[in-house]
């Protein structure tokens, strides 16, 4: 589970899909299945739901009958896409195998090139 704050994804240690929704303000539910669907109550009030999944993930009757709950029951195909192709730049960009190796040998190259400081040993 990762919590995204500030332009940056932090990855959550601990943290349950639950206590994950009860803390956020805006959720998003995009699972692909009919058997599947969010608990209403942990949903707080004034939360934005936003299903971008082909079926309704959440009970549209309870969620608004919780105060200021904004509902958007489904997004279009473009929108969809976008989300897909986000997941796939972030899969590549913090997951990928040949990224974290990549991303590993400039640490390496860096700390090499890096001087040592004038005082002594860093």
């Amino acid at each position: 589970i990762y919590l995204f704050r500030g332009g940056r994804l932090y990855a959550c240690d601990g943290e349950t899909p639950e206590s994950c929704v009860r803390k956020s303000s805006v959720v998003v539910t995009g699972v692909p299945t009919k058997a599947y669907r969010l608990p209403s109550e942990w949903i707080q009030p004034n939360t934005t739901v936003v299903n971008v999944a082909s079926f309704k993930n959440v009970s549209e009757d309870e969620i608004l009958q919780i105060p200021g709950v904004t509902y958007i029951p489904m997004v279009g195909k473009v929108t969809v896409a976008m989300l897909e192709r986000n997941l796939m730049r972030l899969f590549y960009n913090f997951h990928h195998p040949e990224r974290q190796l990549e991303e590993s040998k400039k640490r390496e190259s860096d700390a090499a090139l890096r001087p040592s400081p004038w005082y002594g040993n860093a």
